[in-house]
């Protein structure tokens, strides 16, 4: 999930205007199966952003879905047609849960996609080096240039910071990393989390205040009911910036708040994106709960690059397309990673 301070806004928003109102005013919600769909459909008319991206007639899918509806259908029939609704939208931030552990999301990842994970890592990065809770961190064979793997940027904030104070690691990764010639970052398996910890990282190699990304949130039911678009900044953060040559390893694995990382990396004039396009599903979802106890998640957001580019069910172009086959993974080769260390040997 990725929960941010934007997301807190919004379920606080949530809670004032829809859920006090239905706590204080009306009776809990009964547990039927004409209710769970009647709600699911109205929470999703309301607050889902990208219907029109997606090219979904949601009045369509009430119409499609409502008639197989009785009093006597199933659990299981119900989330049957619950999991045909969530594959038809085809957003990876939208997923379907029951207290049962059934769960039901769409993944933007071809089944035939490489791993690309590294199978001869040592080929590449000097092995047994320090790493921590959440940054993997080494220097490749050429002992100039420094690796960092990001598996996550999941992790909330205590007292009155948002950032996950493991994230600020960074800065003695970095401190140590001064004479670096360069930099490679490998996002290449994030799946997302929390994107202040993804701005709290890129902001260690921000050279100035820029705009990375636009957002526009969907504010009520309709189709065209939203938000103006806002602008989203990455600027200096931390005591020390690197600004040095540095690489941005990607693929389609690449999902949420690690694609805003890419987005605000990529403003960044010594940065370089490598690789493959990412997932295409930043959304900024949120969580609700029907009477019967099963919860879904949707996107309430629609996300655009700093070029206006839309982000959602596309994903982040790289600068530097590359791709790892299944067979270069095999045989221990890492084209991706090739590519980046090259980049950093020929750059001034």
């Amino acid at each position: 999930m990725n929960m941010t301070k934007r997301t807190f806004g919004i379920l606080m928003s949530l809670f004032v205007f829809y859920g006090c109102d239905r706590m204080l005013f009306e009776p809990d919600p009964a547990n039927a199966p004409e209710n769970n769909f009647e709600i699911l459909w109205k929470d999703f008319d309301r607050y889902y952003a990208q219907f029109s991206l997606r090219r979904i007639d949601w009045d369509s899918v009430y119409t499609l879905y409502r008639p197989q509806i009785s009093p006597s259908t199933s659990d299981r029939q119900l989330f049957t047609i619950f999991s045909n609704i969530v594959l038809g939208i085809n957003d990876m931030h939208v997923s379907l849960y029951t207290p049962m552990g059934d769960v039901y999301r769409k993944s933007m990842i071809p089944a035939s996609y490489p791993s690309m994970r590294l199978i001869n890592a040592c080929k590449y990065i000097q092995c047994g080096a320090p790493q921590n809770s959440v940054f993997e961190y080494r220097t490749c064979q050429d002992p100039a240039i420094g690796y960092i793997i990001i598996q996550s940027f999941v992790g909330q904030g205590g007292g009155l910071s948002l950032t996950d104070p493991r994230y600020l690691a960074i800065d003695g990764i970095l401190s140590q990393w001064k004479n670096m010639k360069g930099i490679i970052i490998d996002v290449r398996w994030n799946s997302g989390g929390n994107s202040t910890n993804a701005e709290t990282v890129a902001g260690r190699f921000a050279d100035q205040s820029r705009v990375y990304s636009y957002r526009r949130q969907k504010i009520g039911p309709g189709k065209d009911n939203y938000s103006s678009w806002k602008s989203s900044l990455i600027e200096p953060k931390g005591s020390y910036q690197f600004l040095k040559p540095v690489v941005v390893l990607t693929s389609r694995a690449t999902s949420s708040s690690a694609e805003m990382f890419v987005m605000a990396m990529q403003v960044l004039p010594h940065v370089t994106i490598v690789g493959d396009t990412t997932g295409g599903g930043v959304g900024n979802p949120i969580f609700r709960e029907l009477p019967n106890g099963w919860t879904y998640r949707l996107s309430t957001e629609i996300e655009a690059d700093a070029q206006g580019r839309i982000v959602e069910g596309v994903g982040v172009f790289p600068d530097v397309p590359v791709l790892t086959t299944a067979a270069d993974s095999a045989n221990g080769i890492d084209r991706m990673l090739e590519m980046g260390i090259d980049i950093i040997r020929k750059s001034q």
